[in-house]
């Protein structure tokens, strides 16, 4: 079993060396910034009129049309259709 070993001469070896700890301290400065982010969303209360909410259900008719039109697959497709849309018009190229 070779180990992939540097001398002190090499610089090639040093320069993958610091690549890896700019990626890898990136990674890390990356992980801290989404974490206040979350910090930062979780520290936002729950408005009073959500917590009193309760439980909310569908009618009976409005139920059954909905699970004979298939809406949830429906949407499904719309939304990600939507989303689709908007990405590839982002590219100068296609959009």
């Amino acid at each position: 079993m070779a180990e992939n070993t540097c001398e002190w001469y090499d610089p090639s070896c040093a320069l993958d060396w610091i690549g890896e700890e700019l990626q890898s301290f990136s990674l890390w400065v990356w992980d801290g910034v989404l974490d206040g982010g979350v910090s930062l969303l979780e520290a936002i209360p729950v408005p009073d009129f959500l917590t009193n909410i309760g439980t909310q259900t569908l009618p009976a008719g409005l139920s059954w049309a909905a699970s004979a039109f298939e809406l949830n697959i429906g949407m499904t497709i719309v939304v990600s259709a939507y989303t689709a849309r908007f990405i590839l018009r982002r590219i100068p190229v296609i959009g």
